[in-house]
């Protein structure tokens, strides 16, 4: 999924790009109704759907565009996001350079599914304090991320 989601990024992808984009709407839909609710999972579909915003914002049909944006947004204003404590002083969706972000998104999906080749510590800035992992996992950020991308989307 997440080497769909990066071609459909890239502009390279050959199959259906709003199914496919449906598609995360629907994984991350079901990853939040889960009980209990894997954390990673969540963050998983949010950042494929954050890797897809500039399809949803230019090129997708109307209404999966729409669906894309309402599934960020509620991503975003989750209650167990909102009522979390967070002892970070930044977070990865802080940087200014947020669209600049996305090429660490592919090393990230791998990340979050288990499955990768990287370390946490590869995707965060050497002069930054070495808490890549829980920095780039916390649902503060997760939520940061979904914002934005809803908003350029919308």
């Amino acid at each position: 999924m997440a080497e769909d989601w990066e071609s459909i990024r890239q502009g390279y992808f050959l199959g259906e790009h709003d199914e496919t984009l449906l598609e995360c709407v629907e994984q991350l839909r079901l990853a939040r109704a889960a009980v209990p609710r894997d954390p990673d999972v969540t963050a998983f579909f949010t950042f494929g759907l954050v890797l897809m915003y500039g399809h949803a914002a230019t090129e997708a049909e109307p209404k999966a565009a729409d669906e894309a944006a309402a599934a960020l947004l509620a991503a975003a204003s989750d209650l167990a996001v909102a009522n979390r404590a967070c002892g970070h002083e930044t977070h990865p969706c802080d940087e200014s350079d947020v669209d600049g972000q996305l090429e660490s998104f592919e090393m990230l999906l791998s990340l979050l599914a288990g499955d990768s080749e990287y370390e946490w510590a590869d995707l965060d800035y050497p002069d930054r304090e070495p808490e890549g992992e829980s920095r780039w996992r916390c649902s503060h950020n997760v939520a940061g991320f979904a914002k934005w991308a809803a908003a350029a989307i919308r």
